[in-house]
């Protein structure tokens, strides 16, 4: 899950609707917990949900989501504790994406911090697939947008073996930005540095949160888990 820095508000408002595309401005269309491209149909979602009472206007309460993950999250949750979030946690470390589409918290987590990543997954339905556990309904398509993406990742990473030069790790990057589910992509390139810093260059233009300290180690972001 790719972590994000929203920044701060742009402007007030008056409709949480007209964050849309200034939220979007800053952190791309996509899902900020599947990770899907969503350009039509993208969602201005209440963190901790309005009928639980979270600010219904207020920057720092959006983000946005697919409308599966929102309709799956719904009013679930009634505030930010037990579960991580892409806007205050480093996510990115704390799940593992596979082949088979699924995605789960890393094994290597400590229990308390594996713990948050699977009320996680279970909150927005982020591991539903065709004969797993969770089976998705009929209408939810994010499994085959992850799959699509992860053999396109496949391919090019097939590619990049036999050119390993900047421009491909550059054109490989521009792939990634557009197809979005940068969680797979840097996944399927874990073992290609190269390709991993440009990766991260462009998502950084949209507000990739991934800070370092002076040894060069991840920093515990604030008001969020001990991920680092």
């Amino acid at each position: 899950m790719r972590p994000v820095d929203k920044g701060n508000a742009p402007k007030t408002y008056t409709d949480h609707g007209q964050a849309r595309h200034d939220l979007a401005k800053v952190v791309g269309y996509y899902c900020s917990y599947c990770e899907m491209p969503t350009w039509n149909m993208i969602e201005v979602e209440h963190i901790i949900p309005r009928k639980n009472g979270g600010a219904p206007l207020s920057w720092s309460n959006f983000l946005l989501s697919c409308k599966y993950c929102n309709t799956v999250k719904s009013n679930r949750n009634a505030n930010r504790t037990g579960y991580l979030w892409p806007d205050i946690d480093n996510t990115d470390l704390a799940f593992e994406y596979s082949q088979a589409n699924v995605i789960q918290a890393k094994s290597n987590l400590p229990a308390n911090i594996q713990s948050l990543a699977n009320s996680t997954i279970d909150l927005m339905g982020l591991d539903r697939i065709p004969g797993g556990v969770n089976e998705p309904t009929e209408a939810d398509t994010r499994w085959i947008s992850r799959q699509v993406a992860w053999n396109q990742a496949s391919d090019a990473l097939n590619r990049w073996n036999q050119a390993k030069i900047q421009v491909m790790a550059e054109q490989i990057a521009s792939n990634a930005k557009s197809t979005g589910h940068y969680s797979i992509w840097i996944e399927v390139f874990k073992n290609e540095a190269m390709v991993i810093t440009e990766i991260d260059n462009q998502y950084k233009q949209i507000a990739l949160y991934k800070q370092l300290n002076r040894q060069g180690n991840r920093i515990i972001r604030y008001g969020g888990a001990n991920l680092r």
